[in-house]
């Protein structure tokens, strides 16, 4: 099987425009200040900025993770310094690596106030593709694994893959020897 893959991942886009702003920023205090101390600080004041700029207004659609034969390797930007890290340095990202084997349980967890898509595990819920993306709510995989970590691999940026998910979702039960269940969040 090839890789499979959900979400999106940081690029290098966002890096690029932070330092060229830093740098910018730091040349023209240089140039017209005169002041290299000065255009220096300035110079990495903007980039932080930017980056935390980019960081905080990112989407939540970038729980990137994919899954192949070996199993599954993810990357957690749930956390803002974790984001803030991946904007300046995208290359220095730490990805969490587990077998297929390693899972103990698995749940589709559904947002509060929302539906997740049709034929999930044979549901019946819907969502209308219009509001979907302006409902900022949680639609994952949440996993157990035998030494007791739990793992969320978001699911939102790839809502209207319905054939894909169960796919996957089949995949890891028969790997991991479990059943599969879905949640609809309460709170």
């Amino acid at each position: 099987m090839d890789s499979i893959a959900f979400g999106q991942k940081i690029n290098s886009t966002p890096m690029i425009v932070s330092w060229v702003v830093g740098i910018v920023v730091g040349l023209l205090i240089a140039i017209f200040g005169h002041q290299v101390l000065l255009a220096v600080i300035l110079g990495v004041a903007a980039l932080v900025a930017c980056a935390l700029l980019f960081a905080r207004s990112m989407a939540d659609f970038y729980g990137y993770w994919s899954i192949d034969d070996e199993g599954i390797s993810s990357h957690n930007y749930q956390n803002m310094s974790v984001r803030f890290q991946s904007v300046l340095f995208p290359f220095s990202e730490d990805k969490d690596e587990f077998k297929l084997t390693d899972i103990k349980s698995l749940r589709v967890v559904v947002g509060k106030e929302m539906n997740a898509p049709a034929n999930i595990l044979g549901g019946s819920f819907h969502a209308p593709e219009k509001i979907m993306f302006h409902i900022p709510t949680p639609y994952y995989l949440e996993l157990k694994l035998k030494d007791g970590r739990q793992v969320n691999l978001d699911l939102s940026a790839d809502w209207d893959d319905s054939e894909t998910i169960q796919y996957v979702i089949a995949l890891i039960c028969d790997r991991a020897n479990i059943e599969a269940g879905i949640v609809k969040q309460s709170n």
